[in-house]
């Protein structure tokens, strides 16, 4: 494993953890905002789908996948 497969698997489970943690208080503070109710809901299962993919990715060793978390790295920048 390189180390770009464990900050995948590290940011997706911590993606999840705060999506699961969204949809189940129903609010949340991103980029600046508080959201709440549906809008909450919403923003935690879109972190709950992007999480799942970068640990899909990097399990079952999927190369689209890992491209897309390479590409999501360099969004950032």
């Amino acid at each position: 494993m390189t180390f770009l497969d464990f900050a995948a698997l590290a940011l997706g489970a911590v993606l999840i953890w705060s999506g699961v943690r969204a949809i189940r208080q129903r609010t949340t503070h991103a980029e600046g905002e508080d959201y709440e109710g549906a809008s909450a809901v919403r923003l935690g299962w879109l972190w709950v789908a992007l999480g799942a993919a970068f640990v899909i990715g990097v399990v079952a060793d999927v190369g689209f996948l890992k491209a897309f978390f390479k590409l999501f790295l360099e969004a950032a920048n």
